[in-house]
C-alpha cells in the first residue's frame, strides 16, 4: 500500500465520522468573516435549507471547516478532493 493509498483510508476513517460519509463532495467556503472570496474548503451541505450557491457555513454544515487562507489553494484543494472522489478511489 503507498503512503496515498494510507492518508486516503485514515482520512476516509476521519471523514466518516465527522461528516457521516467517507468520501464526501467538497466545496469552496467563507469559513472566516470579511473575506471576499470562499478561501476555506468544508463538505458539501445536504441541508434542503441550505442553498448549495450559499458559500457560508452554518450549523447544519458538516464538519471539517479548512481555512486555506487564499481562495485559489481552497479551489485548487476542492478541485483534487472531487477528482479523487470522483476517479473511484474510495
Amino acid at each position: 500500500m503507498t503512503r496515498l493509498d494510507q492518508a486516503r483510508r485514515s482520512v476516509r476513517e476521519f471523514l466518516k465520522l465527522m461528516s457521516g460519509d467517507a468520501a464526501p463532495e467538497w466545496r469552496t467556503c467563507y469559513s472566516t468573516d470579511g473575506t471576499d472570496e470562499p478561501t476555506g474548503l468544508a463538505p458539501a451541505c445536504t441541508d434542503e435549507g441550505h442553498d448549495e450557491d450559499d458559500g457560508s457555513v452554518y450549523v447544519c454544515c458538516p464538519e471539517p471547516v479548512v481555512e486555506c487562507e487564499s481562495y485559489k489553494l481552497a479551489e485548487y484543494l476542492v478541485a483534487l478532493l472531487n477528482a479523487d472522489r470522483e476517479g473511484g478511489a474510495r
